[in-house]
């Protein structure tokens, strides 16, 4: 008999998900999605707009990654317009780049990954998160 697993809410995420696992009647996954829920609309403020106008724009999609929003944008508008940028504003675009790559892992794992870790799977997954790791770890925070 086919089953439905769906796993819902996806954590350790930025946003909203869910899985949903379809089994067949052997018991193998036949399918699985990914869902996002959430909509922005983000779209349709850029309809009608100037392309230059773009990377203000789009940057705000994510408050997790909006320099490579903002870069995709502006590697567009160098497109659109035919130019290739200096040398110096490439690096300083990549400097800006690799700064939000440290930045976002080093959130992803003291934030979204880091409980897990430290408290284990095995921990409840009400406290898996920061202020369960300070209440579970009190003498952390007064360090110095």
């Amino acid at each position: 008999m086919s089953q439905k697993i769906t796993i819902e809410p996806v954590t350790r995420i930025e946003g909203h998900g869910k899985v949903t696992i379809h089994l067949d009647d052997e018991g193998e996954v036949a399918c699985t999605y990914f869902h996002v829920n959430e909509f922005r609309g983000l779209e349709k403020f850029c309809e009608g707009r100037m392309f230059f106008e773009m990377p203000m724009i789009t940057q705000r999609i994510c408050g997790i990654c909006p320099v490579s929003h903002h870069l995709a944008a502006a590697k567009t508008c160098d497109a659109i317009l035919g130019v290739e940028i200096p040398r110096p504003a490439r690096l300083l675009r990549e400097l800006m780049h690799m700064a939000q790559f440290v930045q976002t892992h080093s959130m992803h794992f003291f934030y979204l990954a880091g409980p897990d870790l430290l408290l284990g799977m095995e921990a409840d997954t009400a406290k898996r998160n920061l202020l369960g790791l300070v209440e579970s770890h009190p003498n952390w925070l007064s360090r110095q």
